[in-house]
């Protein structure tokens, strides 16, 4: 008897072994395959495929071992398959969440709605996809914070990586500075901005008076940017309007309290 239990032991520790060496090996292949293919295609599809794909083997492999090791244990596993059948339908219910995730994350893996790499915003959060899973999707933040979305919950996603982006940049002037002085001024931040290589794709457009509000006059100007460069082109942009603007004396409103005695 008892060797018969060491029996069952032993071939159920080599199975879980041999599922592991064959996972490790499957990854390793994964790898040295996708990597070759990075050099020609997107390195986020790359991540994004690979990633899906192990997560579907080590599922896969962990019903085969289920399975094998009952059998070990002397489970008929036909007549459990067989029966599954009959309970499905209970299982279902009790995991339809579980099969709802999984559905989506099949749908966002062939529409190609998002990659691991990509910028994107879902719900109200914006951050980079950092994992893409069956179940779910992580996004990190530009400040750090990591948000795990269930998969079944992302109905909507704007995606930032796919084309270039716009930035619209508002500058407000003060009613007491001449116009012509301020549209001069902005004119010359347009020429500043046209020069960096690095953030944009397209021309800057300035689209003048966009808003007469109670502190000043607004004025907006809009540029093409490369995929996921609109917030570091803003930052550079409002750098370069505060140094022209004090260049030429302009200022820029604030709100201020006027205090009476």
């Amino acid at each position: 008897m008892d060797n018969i239990i060491n029996k069952q032991v032993i071939t159920s520790i080599s199975i879980i072994l041999g599922s592991i060496i064959f996972y490790m090996i499957f990854k390793h292949i994964m790898l040295n395959t996708l990597l070759k293919k990075a050099r020609k295609n997107s390195n986020k599809k790359a991540l994004t495929t690979i990633t899906v794909a192990t997560n579907i083997v080590k599922y896969m492999l962990y019903i085969a071992d289920v399975l094998m090791i009952l059998d070990v244990w002397g489970v008929d596993t036909k007549a459990l398959l067989t029966s599954l059948g009959v309970i499905g339908i209970i299982v279902g219910l009790a995991i339809q969440d579980l099969l709802k995730d999984i559905i989506g994350g099949t749908a966002i893996l062939t529409e190609d709605q998002f990659k691991v790499g990509d910028n994107v915003k879902i719900g109200d959060f914006r951050g980079d996809v950092i994992s893409l899973g069956l179940k779910t999707t992580k996004l990190r933040a530009y400040t750090g914070e990591v948000k795990i979305i269930a998969n079944r919950n992302i109905t909507e996603v704007i995606n930032y990586s796919i084309r270039s982006s716009k930035s619209i940049i508002e500058i407000p002037a003060s009613y007491e500075d001449d116009i012509d002085k301020v549209k001069e001024a902005i004119k010359n931040i347009c020429d500043i901005l046209l020069q960096d290589k690095e953030y944009l794709e397209g021309d800057i457009i300035f689209l003048g008076i966009d808003e007469l509000s109670n502190n000043s006059i607004n004025f907006k100007i809009s540029a093409e940017t490369r995929p996921n460069c609109d917030i570091p082109f803003k930052r550079k942009a409002l750098e370069i309007i505060v140094r022209e603007f004090k260049k030429q004396n302009l200022q820029i409103p604030y709100p201020k309290i006027e205090v009476v005695k």
